[in-house]
């Protein structure tokens, strides 16, 4: 551990494995302080992708940490006996909408505990960063509860799916979201987050040459084979999810329109990843 640097490990209570049996399942999260004499810390949320926590989560907590910035990571697979989301099958999901839950539980912990636990910590100096499935998630969190983080929170959304356009991506109009995409990656569609960009006034950064997962350290020309995606389906802007469910139970995608698989390229990209990290150290230290 690093001088002068607090980690504090606890767990979010309440959740289920509604995929599988409803059993109730223990979300772990760890917070990390920089410097445990010093307040008023501002803190970013970290959600990770369908790999789980890895080394794009370690090197932004590192990198937030050594700019005096706490972090909340979340762990959504431990708990449920998991340790990735197989991008070939359907099976073993949890929901964005599941991980929103448990990630703004978890801020709520903060809060709950904060004279005790967290007094070092400025909670109303937010900032969430979401890598994939974890930009979906935290995405679900502008949709769903939009009313737990601070109105002024930075939304940093890195190479998510964001589609179909929900409804209630609309909240992001009152917030302060940018969207991070690769123009060359396949498994998320960047001209799909430019739709979500362009229906909610939010920013778009896309990066010329870049791939699915440029924040992960060690991807190095990597191949995810036969990913599922949803992006070739031409879904209408909104789309309600209960009508996308109906036909799910029919196995389509959407109306006529089949399952699609590809070979996702996957590489790090250093001046990428540098860029989302100094946009969120200039949003908390502003």
């Amino acid at each position: 551990m690093k001088k002068n640097m607090k980690k504090l490990l606890f767990s979010v209570e309440g959740m289920r494995n509604v995929y599988w049996d409803e059993s109730p399942c223990t979300i772990g999260c760890e917070v990390s302080i920089p410097h445990k004499f010093d307040g008023d810390q501002p803190l970013c949320i970290i959600s990770h992708g369908s790999g789980g926590l890895g080394n794009d989560t370690e090197h932004f907590v590192s990198a937030l940490n050594d700019s005096g910035i706490a972090t909340l990571c979340v762990d959504s697979f431990a708990g449920r006996n998991m340790t990735n989301i197989n991008g070939n099958e359907l099976g073993g999901y949890v929901s964005p909408r599941a991980r929103a839950y448990e990630t703004v539980e978890a801020y709520k912990f903060l809060k709950e505990n904060y004279e005790s636990l967290f007094a070092n910590l400025d909670l109303d100096k937010v900032a969430c960063v979401g890598f994939s499935w974890g930009a979906d998630s935290i995405a679900q969190i502008i949709a769903y509860y939009n009313d737990v983080l601070p109105k002024e929170t930075f939304y940093a959304l890195c190479y998510g799916n964001l589609w179909p356009f929900e409804p209630e991506y609309y909240n992001a109009k009152d917030r302060d979201v940018t969207l991070y995409h690769g123009a060359d990656d396949n498994w998320t569609s960047p001209e799909r987050g430019k739709i979500f960009a362009k229906e909610t006034h939010s920013e778009f950064v896309e990066f010329m040459g870049v791939t699915h997962g440029f924040t992960k350290p060690g991807y190095s020309r990597e191949m995810a084979k036969q990913v599922i995606v949803n992006h070739h389906a031409e879904f209408p802007v909104p789309t309600d999810l209960k009508q996308v469910y109906s036909w799910i139970q029919k196995g389509k995608i959407w109306e006529d329109t089949e399952w699609k698989k590809v070979d996702a390229p996957l590489d790090y990209d250093q001046l990428a990843t540098e860029r989302v990290l100094s946009d969120i150290i200039a949003k908390l230290k502003s």
